[in-house]
């Protein structure tokens, strides 16, 4: 008898079913979301570091400043951050949370439109492990919060449609008004609630007044952003310490920066095939058709507003989805087409609620072939998910710029990283994993001049060169050296980093190329891994480039090519970008390479030259300096 009360009582009460989404939700999210500070380079990551570091810093975010989220998700991080949550997981856990009140919503609206409890939950949780629902929500992004607001819009549009209640026009107007502050996007949804709640529309103009003023409040939010910088907030994004930006802010929606208008119908084919294709990275194909399609099973309810309404929530989107475009999938074009995966999810609820009223044989086929999709589409996702979330390519950015921390005494060292993945992961290390310490971290966009003009040393990446190269540094700064501060990372000065004076003893040999080395020695980075400190030095200006050779040898000299057990060669000195032509008579430049060690070799020998090639297509080789590796 209590099995059956149970049972009943399951079947009864729709908010179970609801619950039972959020719970499936909570334990989807739970399991995956990010813990550390972001380092994988996803279209899904694209701005995740720069909210890692921006919300335990009560700061703002790009355009158009998120003032609703950051001040929201400020709150809550801080909140956790007493509790011992690093502040990169309680990013993430406020994406997760929106996840999760996403499905209880999308599972309330199913119940609304009369979609049984079971199948109500069912088509929430396809939502739910979808691929991008499931790694916005996994993830420090503003995706979550957009996407409660979509559905929490279409939610009480279709309560104000059956019941013409101020208090659903209110919290439609709260919703809908938020959202579109929030996120621009949402305004896309008003085809969807002009044929959800027209026919109310005696109800609306009685309501006028105070959904009028309850909209107002959302571009009200926006006050956050001048009122943090006059607070000194350390994490301002577009420093909207004047009204003028402050309006910028409130009205850029990134258009002209993403949006690509197709020319011709032809063009407009293929947008469309793929934007279906980027929504099809969530659902397969054929259930992404089906749940498409589904959402016009409510025409045989009678119930052709809806049906339309519904279908118009994510028509729009496809479109938008369709006409943004970068020259590659973007973190705009993910964001866009949320909506089509959500409206998908909740017509395959809604087509399978309809088979089973109208085939009373199906049920037993029904209910479990909706949660075999679930099955899958978690068997299948949670993998990639994970394999995002769990990236610890930001680690090896930290490492690196850990050899030059701390720095000397007396050698106030700035560390330049491009804004993105390598300014985010350091700037997070220095503030709240007590990393870096002594290193001044700015992004592209200092004044290097009068870093320099400081006395600084300023240091970056080797690999930032290709997007800044050496042409760009002479642009801020004219003549420019460089010199290496530790593998991987380059020292840039308007004279030589180097001085004769700060080269270390060792061993020394002229190379007969107008080049000498002055000092070299070989140190283990790893079992594997040899570092090559060499210091050059130039005898005299030089009229041609040399490139570095660097071998790994069996036998000193090698009797063959068997016995270059590996190599290490650049084009130039300091990872290839400086040049021996571009050097000043007297000019010293360290040099690092990494060398690899295959496993089992007895390597006996580390040999250095220079070299160049002739007319002749062959290469002429300065004499070497060998360094004998101990056991």
């Amino acid at each position: 008898m209590t099995r059956m009360r149970i049972v009943r009582f399951i079947q009864r009460d729709e908010r179970t079913w609801v619950l039972i989404a959020i719970l499936v939700a909570c334990l989807l999210y739970l399991s995956t979301f990010q813990t550390i500070v972001n380092g994988s380079q996803s279209p899904y990551t694209t701005d995740v570091g720069e909210i890692q570091n921006a919300l335990p810093r009560w700061g703002t975010i790009h355009w158009t400043g998120y003032p609703l989220y950051t001040f929201v998700g400020s709150l809550f991080v801080t909140l956790l951050r007493w509790t011992g949550v690093p502040p990169a997981a309680g990013a993430s856990l406020f994406s997760a949370l929106w996840g999760v009140v996403s499905v209880g919503l999308l599972a309330s609206l199913l119940r609304e439109l009369d979609v049984s409890g079971p199948l109500a939950a069912l088509g929430a949780i396809v939502a739910a492990a979808s691929t991008s629902m499931w790694m916005d929500a996994s993830l420090a992004e503003v995706h979550t919060l957009t996407t409660a607001f979509t559905i929490a819009t279409l939610l009480f549009a279709v309560r104000f449609g059956r019941s013409g209640h101020r208090s659903d026009l209110l919290l439609l107007t709260l919703a809908f008004s938020q959202g579109v502050a929030h996120q621009r996007a949402v305004i896309f949804l008003a085809p969807a609630v002009a044929i959800l709640t027209l026919k109310r529309w005696r109800a609306i103009w009685r309501g006028l007044i105070p959904a009028a003023a309850l909209s107002l409040l959302a571009p009200l939010t926006y006050l956050y952003l001048p009122w943090r910088v006059s607070q000194g907030a350390t994490w301002s994004f577009g420093t909207p310490d004047t009204w003028q930006r402050v309006v910028t802010m409130l009205l850029d929606n990134r258009a002209e920066r993403i949006v690509s208008w197709p020319m011709g119908l032809a063009e407009w084919g293929d947008r469309l095939v793929r934007a279906f294709a980027v929504t099809a990275v969530d659902l397969p194909p054929m259930l992404l058709a089906l749940g498409l399609l589904g959402l016009l099973a409510l025409t045989s309810e009678k119930r052709w507003r809806e049906a339309l309404g519904l279908t118009l929530a994510w028509v729009p989107y496809i479109l938008l989805t369709g006409t943004i475009w970068i020259g590659r999938i973007g973190d705009a074009q993910l964001a866009a087409h949320l909506p089509v995966t959500i409206m998908a999810a909740a017509g395959l609820a809604s087509l399978a609620d309809l088979v089973i009223r109208r085939v009373e044989w199906s049920r037993p086929l029904v209910l479990p072939a909706l949660a075999g999709v679930v099955v899958l589409l978690i068997v299948l996702n949670r993998p990639v998910v994970l394999e995002i979330t769990r990236d610890r390519s930001a680690g090896a950015v930290i490492a690196a710029a850990e050899q030059v921390a701390p720095p000397p005494a007396g050698y106030p060292t700035t560390f330049m990283a491009l804004w993105g993945n390598d300014y985010w992961a350091l700037a997070y290390a220095q503030a709240f994993e007590g990393q870096l310490p002594g290193l001044d971290i700015v992004d592209h966009n200092a004044d290097f001049s009068a870093i320099l003009a400081r006395e600084n040393r300023l240091l970056t990446f080797s690999k930032t060169l290709y997007r800044r190269p050496v042409s760009w540094w002479q642009e801020q700064l004219g003549e420019v050296s460089l010199s290496s501060a530790a593998p991987g990372i380059v020292e840039i000065g308007q004279r030589p980093p180097v001085a004769p004076a700060d080269v270390p003893p060792g061993p020394q040999l002229d190379l007969g190329n107008g080049v000498r080395i002055r000092s070299a020695r070989l140190s283990p980075e790893t079992e594997r891994k040899l570092v090559l400190t060499v210091y050059w030095q130039a005898e005299t200006s030089l009229a041609l480039d040399y490139s570095v050779a660097v071998h790994l040898v069996a036998a000193d000299p090698p009797r063959s090519a068997e016995d270059i057990l590996s190599q290490a060669d650049q084009a130039h000195p300091v990872y290839g970008w400086y040049p021996t032509s571009q050097w000043h008579a007297g000019e010293v430049v360290r040099d690092h390479y990494l060398i690899e060690v295959p496993a089992n070799a007895e390597p006996q020998a580390v040999r250095i030259a220079m070299y160049r090639p002739d007319a002749a297509s062959s290469f002429i080789n300065s004499t070497w300096l060998s360094l004998p590796i101990a056991d």
